[in-house]
């Protein structure tokens, strides 16, 4: 009888299903494809093969994370991860019969998808025809069709008969975008989708009906439980109901008063997904009340789940269309974040209530609140602020005072980010068209050119909205003399747009000639 746990069948099946489809020379590409909420489980896979067990592949696999901006810098960031890792590792290499040079290092490299390819196939055979798994899961991509592009490109690398399946590019994918489809469709024959199965929803329940519990229950609560996620992701919100009222039943034979609250919260979830809004603000109070006796109780996460009650029945509310009853709950859930004390969900809760008070048509209630969130914010760390919700709440309140230009000065950063977008496309395409083989110096020109344009739009941007922060009235510039104390020294609303080349004031080329502001600080002790 098999000793593994579910996760463990499941990391077997996919080795299984890996060797089933992809054993194949003439696969140049493979998408991995997972439920979206699994993810984490396809992470756990590709961990396993960097180690030697049962459930690693004859690959060898490679992660790399590099961000896309555009296709030559990508290409060029690639083969550096592929030339770091070899370097990394060298040792251990050499201790399996590896040469201890590989000439790829000593090169310049190409700027291009092939470049990388090459140096892909090139550091493959080095390592005595290993075949290698590229997984490229960038940290952002600037531009899906530059990306694509890119990715055209290495796949009409031409690669030797003999290498043939040396070298395999891997895309993560989930099943509910299938974002890469269309390069499926595009590179058939050379492309091969993989379903991970993976639903890691269903492992879990696995794991609750599997595990022990003794007379207490716990084991059937951890199933009830998973099964509410199911229901809940399939959008059944009576069977979520259903489910929680017998793990509801549970938890109380048990004295379990926080999950009887967090019980509470996901049903209340599930009839707010159903816009049976009454249903839903029932259960958020009964979770309060759970949350409030385990805190009463001594359980330190009694007096967050409380909080988290009155913000969710605050959401409720606001999607119903009452923006006054909305006001009130999220007032409720500042004061109890600051009991806690969590500085961030206090003032979210006033920002929340700020936005609920102006939707009802109560300016000066709104203003108090916003207010009262700035109160708040005060005693936060510096480096806290631009983590949290303090810039939409300046914003807002910038919005409160004259929400036209605000419209003006967020324009400013459309234009500028239609400007810069098409700077990179145009990059992007220039490095393209000089082919597989790059010339450096006409590269270094195209990035010179580029970075040239972003320095361009941005001066620009900066000096449209000081123009807007210039002519605004007293309480407006006030606010932004606020962000740019909190925040950053350019600071004008939101969008916030940062230099394009993530240099300081200090370093830029031509820093405008910011308007004079009112200094902020009798502001913020007055709130």
């Amino acid at each position: 009888m098999s000793t593994r746990n579910p996760v463990e069948k499941r990391m077997a099946q996919l080795h299984d299903l890996w060797w089933e489809r992809t054993d194949d020379p003439v696969l140049r590409a493979i998408v991995l494809r997972a439920p979206p909420d699994s993810q984490r489980m396809l992470e756990a896979f590709f961990t396993l093969q960097m180690v030697d067990s049962e459930y690693s592949t004859p690959d060898l696999f490679l992660r790399l994370d590099t961000a896309f901006e555009t296709g030559f810098r990508y290409s060029r960031e690639l083969r550096q991860q592929l030339i770091d890792t070899y370097r990394h590792n060298r040792p251990q290499l050499v201790k399996q019969g590896v040469a201890a040079h590989w000439d790829e290092e000593s090169q310049p490299g190409w700027d291009s998808a092939a470049g990388f390819v090459e140096a892909g196939c090139s550091l493959a055979r080095h390592l005595r025809c290993q075949r290698m798994s590229v997984v490229l899961q960038p940290a952002s991509v600037s531009d899906a069709d530059c990306f694509e592009r890119w990715f055209d490109a290495a796949m009409q690398t031409p690669m030797p008969p003999q290498e043939a399946g040396l070298l395999r590019l891997v895309l993560v994918d989930d099943s509910d975008s299938r974002a890469w489809q269309p390069l499926v469709e595009r590179h058939a024959g050379a492309m091969r989708v993989v379903d991970a199965p993976l639903d890691i929803l269903e492992a879990a329940r696995e794991i609750a009906a599997q595990s022990g519990g003794g007379g207490s229950g716990a084991a059937l609560f951890r199933q009830l439980y998973a099964d509410m996620l199911s229901l809940l992701r399939l959008g059944d919100a009576a069977g979520v109901e259903a489910a929680g009222e017998r793990a509801l039943r549970l938890a109380t034979r048990n004295g379990w008063a926080d999950q009887r609250a967090v019980l509470d919260m996901m049903v209340g979830g599930a009839w707010l997904q159903a816009r049976d809004f009454g249903a839903s603000i029932t259960r958020y109070r009964r979770a309060r009340d759970s949350a409030a006796e385990a805190a009463q109780a001594g359980n330190p996460m009694g007096a967050t789940l409380f909080m988290q009650g009155w913000m969710a029945e605050g959401g409720a509310w606001a999607a119903s269309g009452d923006m006054k009853q909305a006001a009130h709950a999220f007032e409720e859930a500042a004061e109890a974040a600051h009991r806690v004390p969590h500085p961030m969900f206090a003032i979210e809760g006033q920002r929340a209530a700020a936005q609920a008070w102006r939707s009802a048509g109560e300016r000066d209630r709104a203003w108090a609140s916003a207010l009262a969130g700035i109160r708040e914010a005060r005693t936060m760390a510096d480096a806290d602020r631009p983590q949290s919700t303090v810039p939409q709440l300046l914003h807002d309140m910038l919005v409160m005072q004259d929400p036209r230009r605000c419209e003006r000065i967020a324009h400013c950063a459309t234009r500028y980010e239609r400007d810069a977008r098409a700077a990179l496309v145009d990059a992007d395409l220039a490095g393209h068209r000089l082919g597989a083989r790059p010339p450096r110096p006409a590269i270094d020109a195209i990035e010179a050119q580029l970075a040239q344009r972003y320095e361009q739009a941005f001066q620009t941007l900066l000096r449209e909205r000081e123009k807007w922060v210039q002519g605004s009235e007293d309480v407006f510039r006030t606010v932004i003399a606020l962000g740019r104390q909190w925040l950053d020294p350019a600071w004008s609303g939101l969008p916030h747009v940062s230099h394009p080349l993530d240099q300081g004031v200090d370093e830029w080329r031509e820093p405008p000639a910011f308007a004079r502001l009112p200094d902020p600080q009798p502001f913020v002790e007055a709130a």
